[in-house]
Protein backbone atom coordinates (compact mmCIF):
# COMPACT_ATOMS: atom_id res chain seq x y z
CA UNK A 1 0.00 0.00 0.00
CA UNK A 2 0.97 3.23 -0.65
CA UNK A 3 0.01 6.50 1.25
CA UNK A 4 -0.12 10.21 0.59
CA UNK A 5 -0.59 13.33 2.46
CA UNK A 6 -2.72 15.39 0.41
CA UNK A 7 -3.36 18.84 -0.45
CA UNK A 8 -6.71 19.99 2.38
CA UNK A 9 -7.29 22.97 -0.11
CA UNK A 10 -9.41 20.74 -2.44
CA UNK A 11 -11.91 21.85 0.56
CA UNK A 12 -12.09 25.17 -1.71
CA UNK A 13 -14.38 23.39 -3.96
CA UNK A 14 -17.32 24.33 -1.48
CA UNK A 15 -16.46 27.72 -1.46
CA UNK A 16 -17.80 31.11 -3.11
CA UNK A 17 -17.67 30.79 -7.08
CA UNK A 18 -14.87 33.16 -6.93
CA UNK A 19 -12.98 30.92 -4.53
CA UNK A 20 -13.44 28.22 -6.20
CA UNK A 21 -12.02 29.21 -9.39
CA UNK A 22 -8.80 30.34 -8.17
CA UNK A 23 -8.48 26.85 -5.78
CA UNK A 24 -10.41 24.16 -7.50
CA UNK A 25 -7.12 22.93 -9.25
CA UNK A 26 -4.62 23.60 -6.21
CA UNK A 27 -3.88 19.90 -4.31
CA UNK A 28 -0.74 20.96 -3.60
CA UNK A 29 -0.08 22.51 -0.44
CA UNK A 30 0.27 19.75 2.24
CA UNK A 31 -1.81 19.26 4.92
CA UNK A 32 -0.36 18.45 8.59
CA UNK A 33 -1.53 15.77 10.80
CA UNK A 34 -1.57 17.78 13.81
CA UNK A 35 -4.93 19.77 13.56
CA UNK A 36 -6.63 16.68 12.39
CA UNK A 37 -5.26 14.57 15.82
CA UNK A 38 -6.10 17.30 17.62
CA UNK A 39 -9.95 18.05 16.92
CA UNK A 40 -10.07 13.94 17.02
CA UNK A 41 -8.43 13.68 20.46
CA UNK A 42 -10.53 16.26 21.92
CA UNK A 43 -13.86 14.51 20.63
CA UNK A 44 -13.14 11.25 21.71
CA UNK A 45 -12.19 12.81 25.25
CA UNK A 46 -15.85 14.39 25.29
CA UNK A 47 -17.49 11.52 23.94
CA UNK A 48 -15.63 9.57 26.67
CA UNK A 49 -17.21 11.84 29.47
CA UNK A 50 -20.46 12.07 27.76
CA UNK A 51 -20.52 7.62 27.82
CA UNK A 52 -19.84 7.91 31.16
CA UNK A 53 -22.43 10.21 32.38
CA UNK A 54 -25.26 8.44 30.12
CA UNK A 55 -24.79 5.24 31.43
CA UNK A 56 -27.32 3.12 29.46
CA UNK A 57 -26.16 3.27 25.23
CA UNK A 58 -28.65 4.60 22.57
CA UNK A 59 -29.42 2.86 19.16
CA UNK A 60 -28.96 3.46 15.62
CA UNK A 61 -29.33 1.26 12.76
CA UNK A 62 -27.05 2.44 10.02
CA UNK A 63 -28.91 1.49 6.63
CA UNK A 64 -25.96 0.58 3.84
CA UNK A 65 -27.04 -0.41 0.23
CA UNK A 66 -25.63 -3.29 -1.74
CA UNK A 67 -25.28 -6.95 -0.21
CA UNK A 68 -23.12 -7.84 2.82
CA UNK A 69 -20.67 -9.95 2.07
CA UNK A 70 -19.82 -12.86 4.87
CA UNK A 71 -16.82 -11.11 6.51
CA UNK A 72 -19.10 -7.52 7.04
CA UNK A 73 -21.77 -9.59 8.33
CA UNK A 74 -19.72 -11.06 10.82
CA UNK A 75 -17.79 -8.26 10.98
CA UNK A 76 -20.57 -5.86 11.82
CA UNK A 77 -22.58 -7.95 14.55
CA UNK A 78 -18.89 -8.19 16.29
CA UNK A 79 -15.81 -5.96 16.55
CA UNK A 80 -17.26 -3.47 14.53
CA UNK A 81 -20.29 -3.13 17.07
CA UNK A 82 -18.52 -3.73 19.93
CA UNK A 83 -15.50 -1.16 19.14
CA UNK A 84 -18.66 2.12 18.32
CA UNK A 85 -20.12 0.83 21.98
CA UNK A 86 -16.73 1.39 23.46
CA UNK A 87 -16.01 4.43 21.52
CA UNK A 88 -19.19 6.61 21.75
CA UNK A 89 -21.53 4.58 23.69
CA UNK A 90 -24.18 3.39 20.91
CA UNK A 91 -25.23 0.09 20.19
CA UNK A 92 -25.20 0.31 15.88
CA UNK A 93 -27.15 -2.80 13.96
CA UNK A 94 -26.21 -2.33 10.24
CA UNK A 95 -28.96 -3.02 7.36
CA UNK A 96 -28.55 -3.57 4.44
CA UNK A 97 -30.87 -2.32 0.84
CA UNK A 98 -30.65 -3.05 -2.41
CA UNK A 99 -29.15 0.06 -4.72
CA UNK A 100 -32.38 0.10 -6.21
CA UNK A 101 -34.52 1.47 -2.96
CA UNK A 102 -31.72 4.55 -2.69
CA UNK A 103 -33.54 7.59 -2.75
CA UNK A 104 -36.94 6.40 -3.01
CA UNK A 105 -38.70 2.94 -2.92
CA UNK A 106 -38.32 1.29 0.59
CA UNK A 107 -35.48 3.95 1.80
CA UNK A 108 -39.00 6.36 1.53
CA UNK A 109 -41.35 3.82 3.03
CA UNK A 110 -39.16 3.00 5.89
CA UNK A 111 -38.98 7.00 6.56
CA UNK A 112 -42.56 7.86 5.89
CA UNK A 113 -43.61 5.33 8.62
CA UNK A 114 -41.25 6.89 10.97
CA UNK A 115 -38.48 4.39 11.09
CA UNK A 116 -35.23 5.31 13.11
CA UNK A 117 -32.08 4.92 10.89
CA UNK A 118 -29.34 6.75 9.17
CA UNK A 119 -28.74 6.22 5.65
CA UNK A 120 -26.91 8.27 2.69
CA UNK A 121 -28.52 11.45 0.82
CA UNK A 122 -28.03 13.54 -2.30
CA UNK A 123 -29.00 17.13 -2.49
CA UNK A 124 -32.32 16.38 -5.04
CA UNK A 125 -33.69 13.39 -2.40
CA UNK A 126 -32.53 16.11 0.58
CA UNK A 127 -34.88 18.74 -0.57
CA UNK A 128 -37.75 16.47 -1.29
CA UNK A 129 -37.55 14.58 2.18
CA UNK A 130 -37.26 18.01 4.40
CA UNK A 131 -40.10 18.98 2.56
CA UNK A 132 -41.74 16.30 3.43
CA UNK A 133 -40.59 16.54 7.22
CA UNK A 134 -38.45 13.10 6.38
CA UNK A 135 -35.64 14.41 8.18
CA UNK A 136 -34.63 14.96 11.67
CA UNK A 137 -32.86 18.81 11.84
CA UNK A 138 -28.83 18.04 13.09
CA UNK A 139 -27.99 21.64 13.54
CA UNK A 140 -27.67 21.50 17.27
CA UNK A 141 -26.54 17.88 17.37
CA UNK A 142 -23.69 18.45 14.67
CA UNK A 143 -22.22 21.89 16.93
CA UNK A 144 -21.97 19.63 19.53
CA UNK A 145 -20.80 16.32 18.29
CA UNK A 146 -19.20 16.85 14.22
CA UNK A 147 -15.96 18.31 15.20
CA UNK A 148 -14.06 16.18 13.37
CA UNK A 149 -16.69 15.70 10.17
CA UNK A 150 -15.85 19.59 10.00
CA UNK A 151 -12.22 19.20 10.73
CA UNK A 152 -11.75 16.08 7.94
CA UNK A 153 -14.82 16.30 5.82
CA UNK A 154 -14.42 19.82 4.38
CA UNK A 155 -15.22 22.29 6.64
CA UNK A 156 -18.10 24.64 7.45
CA UNK A 157 -18.63 25.16 3.37
CA UNK A 158 -19.12 21.61 3.27
CA UNK A 159 -21.75 21.81 6.17
CA UNK A 160 -23.86 24.42 4.41
CA UNK A 161 -24.77 22.44 1.07
CA UNK A 162 -27.10 20.11 3.58
CA UNK A 163 -28.62 23.03 4.93
CA UNK A 164 -32.22 23.77 4.16
CA UNK A 165 -33.39 27.58 5.45
CA UNK A 166 -30.79 27.89 7.52
CA UNK A 167 -31.06 24.55 9.13
CA UNK A 168 -28.94 21.54 8.48
CA UNK A 169 -30.43 18.17 7.30
CA UNK A 170 -27.30 15.92 6.51
CA UNK A 171 -23.63 15.35 7.48
CA UNK A 172 -21.28 15.57 4.48
CA UNK A 173 -18.96 12.63 4.34
CA UNK A 174 -15.72 11.73 2.65
CA UNK A 175 -13.13 14.26 1.16
CA UNK A 176 -11.72 13.78 -2.24
CA UNK A 177 -11.31 15.32 -6.22
CA UNK A 178 -14.32 14.34 -7.22
CA UNK A 179 -15.08 17.10 -10.43
CA UNK A 180 -17.13 15.54 -13.64
CA UNK A 181 -18.85 12.62 -11.89
CA UNK A 182 -20.40 10.77 -14.24
CA UNK A 183 -18.74 13.51 -17.39
CA UNK A 184 -15.94 10.72 -17.93
CA UNK A 185 -15.86 6.98 -18.78
CA UNK A 186 -14.14 4.68 -16.62
CA UNK A 187 -12.58 2.05 -18.77
CA UNK A 188 -10.91 -1.50 -18.91
CA UNK A 189 -7.29 -0.17 -19.68
CA UNK A 190 -5.44 -3.56 -19.38
CA UNK A 191 -7.65 -4.65 -22.29
CA UNK A 192 -7.81 -1.23 -23.96
CA UNK A 193 -3.97 -1.79 -24.11
CA UNK A 194 -4.31 -5.47 -25.61
CA UNK A 195 -6.23 -4.87 -28.05
CA UNK A 196 -3.36 -2.67 -29.31
CA UNK A 197 -4.79 1.00 -28.14
CA UNK A 198 -3.52 3.22 -25.58
CA UNK A 199 -6.21 5.80 -25.24
CA UNK A 200 -9.90 7.21 -25.66
CA UNK A 201 -10.73 10.43 -27.18
CA UNK A 202 -13.53 10.12 -29.48
CA UNK A 203 -16.39 8.20 -30.47
CA UNK A 204 -14.61 6.41 -32.97
CA UNK A 205 -12.04 5.57 -30.87
CA UNK A 206 -14.78 3.96 -28.29
CA UNK A 207 -16.54 2.28 -30.77
CA UNK A 208 -13.14 0.81 -32.38
CA UNK A 209 -12.23 -0.15 -28.78
CA UNK A 210 -15.72 -2.27 -28.68
CA UNK A 211 -15.27 -4.01 -32.03
CA UNK A 212 -11.82 -5.21 -31.41
CA UNK A 213 -12.09 -6.00 -27.88
CA UNK A 214 -15.30 -8.17 -28.65
CA UNK A 215 -13.10 -9.95 -31.20
CA UNK A 216 -10.96 -11.67 -28.55
CA UNK A 217 -13.74 -11.72 -25.57
CA UNK A 218 -16.95 -12.84 -27.70
CA UNK A 219 -18.56 -12.29 -23.92
CA UNK A 220 -17.94 -9.11 -23.25
CA UNK A 221 -20.32 -6.18 -22.90
CA UNK A 222 -19.24 -2.50 -23.56
CA UNK A 223 -21.73 -0.49 -20.81
CA UNK A 224 -21.57 -2.16 -16.86
CA UNK A 225 -22.00 -0.30 -14.30
CA UNK A 226 -23.81 2.94 -13.93
CA UNK A 227 -26.04 2.92 -16.80
CA UNK A 228 -26.55 5.14 -19.76
CA UNK A 229 -25.82 8.74 -18.49
CA UNK A 230 -26.14 11.32 -21.44
CA UNK A 231 -23.21 13.56 -19.53
CA UNK A 232 -20.89 11.04 -20.32
CA UNK A 233 -20.65 12.34 -24.55
CA UNK A 234 -20.99 16.17 -22.87
CA UNK A 235 -17.26 16.72 -24.22
CA UNK A 236 -18.35 15.89 -27.81
CA UNK A 237 -21.56 16.97 -28.28
CA UNK A 238 -21.77 19.85 -31.05
CA UNK A 239 -22.77 22.73 -28.93
CA UNK A 240 -20.78 25.46 -26.92
CA UNK A 241 -22.85 24.81 -23.68
CA UNK A 242 -21.35 22.94 -20.84
CA UNK A 243 -23.91 21.17 -19.81
CA UNK A 244 -24.81 20.88 -15.99
CA UNK A 245 -27.90 18.96 -15.02
CA UNK A 246 -29.08 20.46 -11.86
CA UNK A 247 -31.31 17.75 -11.89
CA UNK A 248 -33.02 15.36 -14.27
CA UNK A 249 -35.44 18.19 -16.09
CA UNK A 250 -33.60 20.98 -15.48
CA UNK A 251 -30.31 22.14 -16.55
CA UNK A 252 -28.21 24.61 -17.24
CA UNK A 253 -24.74 26.00 -18.71
CA UNK A 254 -21.78 25.03 -16.52
CA UNK A 255 -19.50 27.47 -18.21
CA UNK A 256 -21.65 30.64 -17.79
CA UNK A 257 -20.93 30.86 -13.66
CA UNK A 258 -22.97 34.31 -13.46
CA UNK A 259 -25.63 33.44 -15.69
CA UNK A 260 -28.70 31.93 -13.61
CA UNK A 261 -30.83 30.59 -16.56
CA UNK A 262 -31.86 27.64 -16.48
CA UNK A 263 -33.42 24.95 -19.11
CA UNK A 264 -35.88 22.20 -20.46
CA UNK A 265 -32.96 19.48 -20.46
CA UNK A 266 -35.05 16.98 -21.98
CA UNK A 267 -36.51 19.37 -24.62
CA UNK A 268 -32.75 20.46 -25.80
CA UNK A 269 -30.19 20.15 -28.56
CA UNK A 270 -28.12 18.75 -26.66
CA UNK A 271 -30.14 16.04 -25.07
CA UNK A 272 -31.08 14.94 -28.41
CA UNK A 273 -27.39 14.88 -30.16
CA UNK A 274 -26.53 12.06 -27.09
CA UNK A 275 -29.81 10.17 -27.73
CA UNK A 276 -28.40 9.78 -31.18
CA UNK A 277 -25.07 8.73 -29.64
CA UNK A 278 -26.54 6.38 -28.07
CA UNK A 279 -29.29 4.50 -30.00
CA UNK A 280 -25.74 4.34 -32.30
CA UNK A 281 -24.48 2.57 -29.63
CA UNK A 282 -27.38 0.61 -29.23
CA UNK A 283 -27.79 -0.69 -32.83
CA UNK A 284 -24.20 -1.77 -32.52
CA UNK A 285 -24.64 -3.62 -29.63
CA UNK A 286 -22.70 -1.75 -27.19
CA UNK A 287 -25.74 -1.16 -25.63
CA UNK A 288 -27.10 -3.96 -24.29
CA UNK A 289 -30.81 -5.00 -24.58
CA UNK A 290 -31.47 -5.82 -20.89
CA UNK A 291 -30.04 -2.24 -20.06
CA UNK A 292 -33.62 -1.06 -18.48
CA UNK A 293 -34.80 -4.84 -17.55
CA UNK A 294 -32.16 -6.10 -15.89
CA UNK A 295 -29.63 -3.79 -14.50
CA UNK A 296 -28.42 -6.35 -11.87
CA UNK A 297 -27.15 -9.07 -14.36
CA UNK A 298 -25.33 -5.75 -16.10
CA UNK A 299 -23.93 -5.08 -12.89
CA UNK A 300 -23.17 -8.97 -12.26
CA UNK A 301 -21.45 -8.86 -15.73
CA UNK A 302 -19.53 -5.76 -14.98
CA UNK A 303 -17.89 -7.48 -11.54
CA UNK A 304 -17.19 -10.61 -13.19
CA UNK A 305 -14.52 -8.75 -15.44
CA UNK A 306 -16.81 -9.05 -18.51
CA UNK A 307 -17.92 -5.06 -19.47
CA UNK A 308 -15.38 -2.38 -20.81
CA UNK A 309 -17.02 1.14 -19.48
CA UNK A 310 -18.52 2.35 -16.72
CA UNK A 311 -19.83 6.08 -15.42
CA UNK A 312 -16.82 7.25 -14.50
CA UNK A 313 -15.60 9.31 -11.60
CA UNK A 314 -12.10 10.26 -10.30
CA UNK A 315 -12.23 7.97 -7.38
CA UNK A 316 -14.13 5.20 -9.15
CA UNK A 317 -10.80 3.99 -11.09
CA UNK A 318 -9.77 2.19 -7.66
CA UNK A 319 -13.48 0.86 -6.54
CA UNK A 320 -14.24 -0.86 -9.74
CA UNK A 321 -10.34 -2.19 -9.69
CA UNK A 322 -10.75 -3.31 -6.05
CA UNK A 323 -13.98 -5.07 -7.05
CA UNK A 324 -13.22 -6.62 -10.34
CA UNK A 325 -9.69 -7.98 -9.70
CA UNK A 326 -11.30 -10.26 -7.58
CA UNK A 327 -12.98 -11.98 -11.08
CA UNK A 328 -9.53 -11.07 -13.07
CA UNK A 329 -6.23 -10.20 -11.53
CA UNK A 330 -4.95 -8.36 -14.54
CA UNK A 331 -7.93 -5.56 -14.47
CA UNK A 332 -6.76 -1.95 -15.10
CA UNK A 333 -9.28 0.67 -15.00
CA UNK A 334 -8.63 4.51 -16.41
CA UNK A 335 -11.17 7.60 -16.83
CA UNK A 336 -11.34 9.21 -20.15
CA UNK A 337 -13.12 12.70 -21.13
CA UNK A 338 -14.15 12.34 -24.44
CA UNK A 339 -13.73 15.65 -26.51
CA UNK A 340 -12.18 18.90 -25.35
CA UNK A 341 -11.89 19.33 -21.90
CA UNK A 342 -10.12 23.02 -22.02
CA UNK A 343 -13.86 23.97 -23.67
CA UNK A 344 -15.78 22.16 -21.35
CA UNK A 345 -13.85 21.73 -18.05
CA UNK A 346 -15.06 19.38 -15.55
CA UNK A 347 -17.38 20.78 -12.97
CA UNK A 348 -17.10 20.10 -9.01
CA UNK A 349 -19.66 20.06 -6.84
CA UNK A 350 -17.44 19.85 -3.68
CA UNK A 351 -15.05 17.29 -1.75
CA UNK A 352 -17.59 15.01 -0.35
CA UNK A 353 -18.75 11.39 -1.15
CA UNK A 354 -22.10 11.62 -0.03
CA UNK A 355 -23.77 12.70 3.33
CA UNK A 356 -25.70 10.99 6.05
CA UNK A 357 -28.97 12.14 6.94
CA UNK A 358 -31.32 10.90 10.18
CA UNK A 359 -35.02 9.68 9.82
CA UNK A 360 -37.42 12.94 11.33
CA UNK A 361 -38.54 10.89 14.66
CA UNK A 362 -35.18 10.57 16.39
CA UNK A 363 -34.25 13.18 18.70
CA UNK A 364 -32.38 13.83 22.08
CA UNK A 365 -29.51 11.60 23.49
CA UNK A 366 -30.60 9.17 20.57
CA UNK A 367 -30.21 11.85 17.82
CA UNK A 368 -26.77 12.82 19.31
CA UNK A 369 -25.79 9.22 19.17
CA UNK A 370 -26.45 9.14 15.41
CA UNK A 371 -24.33 12.32 14.67
CA UNK A 372 -22.06 10.76 17.18
CA UNK A 373 -21.43 8.06 15.02
CA UNK A 374 -21.45 9.48 11.61
CA UNK A 375 -18.58 11.29 13.10
CA UNK A 376 -16.67 8.80 14.52
CA UNK A 377 -16.42 7.13 11.03
CA UNK A 378 -14.30 9.92 9.83
CA UNK A 379 -12.68 10.99 12.78
CA UNK A 380 -9.24 9.44 11.96
CA UNK A 381 -6.79 7.19 9.80
CA UNK A 382 -7.40 4.30 12.38
CA UNK A 383 -11.24 4.03 11.74
CA UNK A 384 -10.72 4.71 8.24
CA UNK A 385 -8.78 1.84 8.33
CA UNK A 386 -11.44 -0.43 10.12
CA UNK A 387 -13.85 0.40 8.46
CA UNK A 388 -12.59 0.14 5.19
CA UNK A 389 -9.88 -2.92 5.85
CA UNK A 390 -11.01 -4.39 8.94
CA UNK A 391 -9.18 -5.62 12.02
CA UNK A 392 -5.49 -5.40 11.79
CA UNK A 393 -3.65 -9.03 12.08
CA UNK A 394 -6.95 -10.66 11.12
CA UNK A 395 -8.04 -9.09 7.84
CA UNK A 396 -4.69 -7.45 6.63
CA UNK A 397 -1.23 -6.41 7.51
CA UNK A 398 0.46 -3.19 7.33
CA UNK A 399 4.21 -3.89 6.05
CA UNK A 400 6.76 -1.71 7.41
CA UNK A 401 6.72 0.80 4.75
CA UNK A 402 3.09 1.17 4.83
CA UNK A 403 1.88 -1.59 2.60
CA UNK A 404 -1.24 -3.06 2.62
CA UNK A 405 -1.45 -6.81 2.57
CA UNK A 406 -4.98 -8.11 2.68
CA UNK A 407 -5.94 -11.36 4.48
CA UNK A 408 -9.42 -11.30 3.59
CA UNK A 409 -10.81 -10.50 0.05
CA UNK A 410 -14.63 -9.90 1.00
CA UNK A 411 -15.97 -6.25 0.85
CA UNK A 412 -16.53 -4.27 4.01
CA UNK A 413 -17.74 -0.93 3.82
CA UNK A 414 -17.56 -0.24 0.05
CA UNK A 415 -14.79 1.90 -0.65
CA UNK A 416 -15.83 5.23 -2.16
CA UNK A 417 -17.91 5.64 1.19
CA UNK A 418 -15.30 6.82 3.79
CA UNK A 419 -13.00 8.10 1.05
CA UNK A 420 -11.08 10.77 2.59
CA UNK A 421 -8.07 12.05 1.08
CA UNK A 422 -6.54 12.98 5.02
CA UNK A 423 -6.54 9.24 5.57
CA UNK A 424 -6.03 7.87 1.98
CA UNK A 425 -4.49 4.30 1.12
CA UNK A 426 -3.94 2.78 -1.80
CA UNK A 427 -3.85 -0.68 -2.44
CA UNK A 428 0.22 -2.27 -3.62
CA UNK A 429 -1.38 -2.93 -7.21
CA UNK A 430 -2.19 0.88 -7.80
CA UNK A 431 0.51 2.64 -9.98
CA UNK A 432 2.17 5.77 -9.48
CA UNK A 433 0.44 7.16 -12.67
CA UNK A 434 -3.20 6.06 -11.52
CA UNK A 435 -2.00 7.66 -7.88
CA UNK A 436 -0.73 10.74 -9.57
CA UNK A 437 -3.93 11.47 -11.84
CA UNK A 438 -6.77 11.16 -8.70
CA UNK A 439 -4.49 13.66 -6.62
CA UNK A 440 -4.48 16.33 -9.14
CA UNK A 441 -7.91 15.50 -10.48
CA UNK A 442 -9.63 18.78 -9.74
CA UNK A 443 -7.19 20.42 -11.39
CA UNK A 444 -8.69 23.08 -14.25
CA UNK A 445 -12.25 22.57 -12.85
CA UNK A 446 -14.88 24.78 -12.25
CA UNK A 447 -17.20 24.58 -9.63
CA UNK A 448 -20.77 23.74 -10.03
CA UNK A 449 -23.04 26.26 -10.27
CA UNK A 450 -25.68 25.34 -7.39
CA UNK A 451 -23.13 25.07 -4.54
CA UNK A 452 -24.81 25.95 -1.49
CA UNK A 453 -28.83 25.98 -3.34
CA UNK A 454 -30.91 23.44 -2.36
CA UNK A 455 -34.64 23.51 -4.53
CA UNK A 456 -37.75 23.89 -2.14
CA UNK A 457 -39.45 21.22 -4.04
CA UNK A 458 -43.27 22.01 -1.82
CA UNK A 459 -44.07 23.96 -4.56
CA UNK A 460 -44.12 21.62 -7.55
CA UNK A 461 -44.02 18.33 -5.35
CA UNK A 462 -47.20 16.85 -7.39
CA UNK A 463 -45.75 17.85 -11.02
CA UNK A 464 -42.22 16.58 -9.98
CA UNK A 465 -43.69 13.05 -8.70
CA UNK A 466 -45.37 13.45 -12.40
CA UNK A 467 -42.70 13.81 -14.33
CA UNK A 468 -40.71 11.78 -12.60
CA UNK A 469 -43.39 8.88 -13.91
CA UNK A 470 -42.96 10.41 -17.13
CA UNK A 471 -39.55 10.06 -17.21
CA UNK A 472 -39.09 6.71 -16.52
CA UNK A 473 -42.06 5.64 -19.01
CA UNK A 474 -41.52 7.92 -21.88
CA UNK A 475 -37.51 9.37 -21.59
CA UNK A 476 -35.87 6.59 -20.43
CA UNK A 477 -36.37 4.07 -22.95
CA UNK A 478 -34.75 6.99 -25.38
CA UNK A 479 -32.15 7.85 -23.34
CA UNK A 480 -30.67 4.19 -23.23
CA UNK A 481 -30.95 4.12 -27.01
CA UNK A 482 -33.92 1.29 -27.42
CA UNK A 483 -36.55 3.71 -29.39
CA UNK A 484 -35.45 6.41 -32.10
CA UNK A 485 -35.39 9.87 -30.80
CA UNK A 486 -37.39 11.05 -33.75
CA UNK A 487 -40.34 8.46 -33.51
CA UNK A 488 -40.42 9.38 -30.00
CA UNK A 489 -39.76 12.88 -28.34
CA UNK A 490 -42.80 14.27 -29.30
CA UNK A 491 -45.12 12.19 -27.55
CA UNK A 492 -42.46 12.43 -24.28
CA UNK A 493 -42.45 15.97 -24.56
CA UNK A 494 -46.20 16.44 -24.94
CA UNK A 495 -46.25 13.90 -21.83
CA UNK A 496 -44.24 16.26 -20.01
CA UNK A 497 -45.59 19.56 -20.62
CA UNK A 498 -48.99 17.76 -18.97
CA UNK A 499 -47.01 16.80 -16.21
CA UNK A 500 -46.65 20.28 -15.12
CA UNK A 501 -42.51 21.04 -16.33
CA UNK A 502 -43.21 24.46 -17.34
CA UNK A 503 -44.49 25.19 -13.72
CA UNK A 504 -41.65 22.96 -12.22
CA UNK A 505 -39.22 25.10 -14.79
CA UNK A 506 -40.97 28.82 -13.78
CA UNK A 507 -40.06 27.39 -9.78
CA UNK A 508 -37.10 26.54 -10.21
CA UNK A 509 -36.17 29.52 -12.12
CA UNK A 510 -37.58 31.93 -9.53
CA UNK A 511 -35.48 30.01 -6.56
CA UNK A 512 -32.59 29.88 -8.41
CA UNK A 513 -32.67 33.59 -9.27
CA UNK A 514 -33.20 34.25 -5.63
CA UNK A 515 -29.92 32.14 -4.86
CA UNK A 516 -27.84 33.88 -7.05
CA UNK A 517 -29.11 37.76 -6.28
CA UNK A 518 -28.45 36.27 -2.53
CA UNK A 519 -24.71 34.82 -3.67
CA UNK A 520 -23.47 38.23 -5.50
CA UNK A 521 -25.34 40.75 -2.35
Amino acid sequence: MKRRKVAALMMAAVMTASALLAGCGDTSADKGDSNTQGSSEEQESADAADTEEQGEPTEATLVLYGESSARMSEFSENEFKEKVLEAINVDVTIQYLPWSEYAGGKTELMLSSGEKFVTYTDTAFLSKCVSKGYYADLTEAAELYAGDLKNNCGGEEAFDIWKVGGRLYALPFGNKPNAGENYVITTRQDLLEEVGMTELKTLEDVEKFYTLAKEKHPDIIAFGRGGIIPQMVNGVIESDMNVFRLNGFVSTDGNKLDDPTVYNYYASEEYKQACKIFRDWYQKGMIPSYVMSNGSQIDAEFMAGKALFAAGASYRVFEYEDAVRKADPNAKFKNYFLGDQTKKPLMSRGTYSTAFAVSANVEGRELEGYVKLINLLQSSQEWCDFILYGVEGKDYNLSEDGQLEMINTDTLFETWLPDNINFKRYQSYITEEQIEIYENWNDGCIPQKDLGFSFDMVPVQTEYAQMQAVEQEYFNPITNGLVEYDDAIDEALKKLDEAGIDKFLEEYQRQFNEFYENKNK
